[in-house]
């Protein structure tokens, strides 16, 4: 058995348990192809398995045509190992906290397209200039908006493409943007939403702000017209709304691959020739979230039917608020942390550990609820125990510290950092009185030596600062905390990193006293948590 379109009308998929789409994909291709609505860019993982899926159920409810057409940026690996062997389907395996697995077929990609692949581009340059065109949508992760490098001046691919005419190709993601942009002004501009569903705070904004100083520059250089500016800044126009996406989904697993196989296919091994592996199936958790600032111009498909939160910016930045700085992400970084430094692999087992355990709810309900905002269209509460009871526990999921502990840096100030301006605007709340984020941010500082709590190296995941960070902790020795004198100030003061300068707060010397207490000798980390937080 193999996943293709073909493969559909056979009778192994229904007996195997997998529900096929309930649709002629064939002609739902050819529609699409010939009235293009939707275009995405970076058809990853969590798209290929809630996005694409969300599409796919709304032209199964019997509402028109939203099929969509797939545009790979840079490397076309991504689509020629996970999406053009198996004819763009994707096999979706929904693993639930009490064993059982749901497994569906997505089939509501209308075509594949490569950027670096020159028939390609021009077939992605012909879509943007179709009237029919709505939304062209983003899963491209937060690096792929930007311009410039740490220095601050702009990367050296966008210096080469504002230099070209933005009608040919390019190599920085958002010039490419850009540039179709650019193709679509010049062919009538017909309204348009720019639609980001990356997993960042106001990622429309960002979205925005990138094409627009694109825009800018080739303008300077006489290359664009300057009315293309116009255009863009009119929401009547284009408009750039901002969105909060929440769905685990975690890197293809080898448990999967080899259930599938048992089940007869016999083509969803595992690519593991690239960093992240490579499937023709993609696992997910059950719960999901997408609260979308309903601002469409041209018009958009009717996702609400198939629960999509559509709603106004001030409900968005709620939804965003709660899930971000309370509820669920700097509990998943707590873990992330402190689990690589104690040597968990999986989320689950984590929460197992009554000190970890103990931690997260500490974080959630004691430090993070007295200032959370309702956002109306879900409970606080009810999402985090959702989160702690569910979600984190998930023994199926195989979630792992390690893939949640990359970019620590850029994520400390928008899921913590928040909460403590919050305190520091509320005269009622003591800073003095928060146990768990110093403990976190201490932790972090911990796990940046590379030194696991049992005093083995470890392996540290990608994080944009560990080249500047980690020379700090040089002189550092587990089982000597007096090395750890003044050696965490270059780093507490940075508001960059923590929303604050930590040194106006009480916090920092908390975070120093707590890190000095986790190098004095190998399972010192796992002492304190079990004094202080074990449940």
């Amino acid at each position: 058995m193999r996943l293709g379109v073909e493969s559909l009308s056979s009778h192994e998929m229904m007996n195997a348990g997998i529900t096929l789409p309930q649709f002629d994909v064939s002609r739902i291709r050819e529609s699409a192809i010939k009235t293009p609505r939707w275009m995405h860019f970076g058809p990853g993982n969590i798209f290929r398995v809630y996005i694409a899926r969300l599409a796919q159920e709304l032209m199964e409810a019997g509402e028109p045509q939203c099929a969509i057409s797939a545009l790979v940026p840079l490397s076309p690996l991504e689509l020629d190992r996970q999406l053009a062997p198996f004819d763009l389907l994707t096999l979706g395996v929904t693993l639930h906290a009490d064993g059982h697995s749901d497994m569906n077929v997505i089939a509501s990609l209308s075509e594949g397209l490569a950027y670096q692949r020159a028939k390609d581009f021009e077939r992605a340059a012909t879509i943007i200039t179709e009237p029919s065109l709505q939304i062209l949508s983003f899963t491209i992760t937060e690096k792929g908006y930007q311009l410039t490098g740490f220095d601050g001046q702009y990367q050296p691919a966008l210096l080469k493409d504002l230099e070209r005419n933005p009608e040919e190709p390019m190599e920085n993601t958002m010039a490419m943007v850009t540039g179709l942009l650019v193709r679509r002004f010049r062919c009538g501009g017909s309204p348009l939403a720019l639609l980001s569903c990356d997993n960042f705070s106001h990622n429309g904004d960002k979205l925005r702000d990138s094409v627009t100083a694109v825009a800018k520059e080739w303008i300077k250089r006489g290359l664009v017209e300057k009315e293309f500016l116009d255009w863009l800044n009119n929401p009547a126009c284009v408009s750039f709304p901002i969105s909060v996406i929440d769905k685990i989904t975690p890197r293809p697993s080898e448990d999967i691959a080899r259930t599938l196989a048992q089940l007869g296919f016999e083509d969803m091994e595992l690519d593991t020739t690239t960093r992240t592996p490579l499937a023709g199936f993609v696992n997910t958790e059950p719960a999901e979230y997408l609260v979308i600032e309903d601002r469409f111009p041209n018009g958009r498909p009717a996702l609400e039917k198939v629960g999509v939160y559509f709603t106004d910016r001030e409900t968005c930045d709620r939804f965003e608020h709660m899930k971000v700085t309370t509820c669920l992400n700097p509990l998943h970084t707590a873990l992330a942390v402190t689990g690589v430094l104690l040597g968990y692999t999986r989320i689950d087992e984590e929460m197992k550990d009554p000190g970890l355990l103990g931690l997260v709810h500490r974080l959630g309900w004691d430090e993070g609820m007295p200032v959370v905002v309702d956002p109306g269209i879900i409970s606080p509460a009810d999402f985090l125990r959702e989160v702690e009871e569910e979600r984190f526990p998930n023994a199926f999921l195989g979630d792992t510290p390690q893939r949640i502990a990359s970019d620590t840096s850029q994520k400390l100030p928008i899921r913590f950092g928040e909460t403590i301006k919050a305190y520091l605007a509320h005269e009622e709340l003591d800073l003095k009185n928060l146990t768990a984020i110093p403990f976190v941010f201490a932790a972090w500082c911990r796990y940046l030596m590379g030194v696991a709590d049992d005093g083995s190296p470890m392996e540290l995941s990608p994080d944009p600062l560990l080249e500047e960070l980690m020379p700090f902790f040089a002189d550092v020795r587990l089982g000597q905390p007096e090395t750890s004198a003044g050696v965490l100030r270059p780093i507490l003061s940075r508001p960059e990193i923590f929303g604050v300068d930590l040194y106006t707060t009480p916090l920092a010397s908390q975070v120093e006293e707590l890190f000095t207490h986790m190098i004095a000798g190998a399972g010192a980390v796992r002492s304190i948590l079990d004094k202080e937080f074990a449940r």
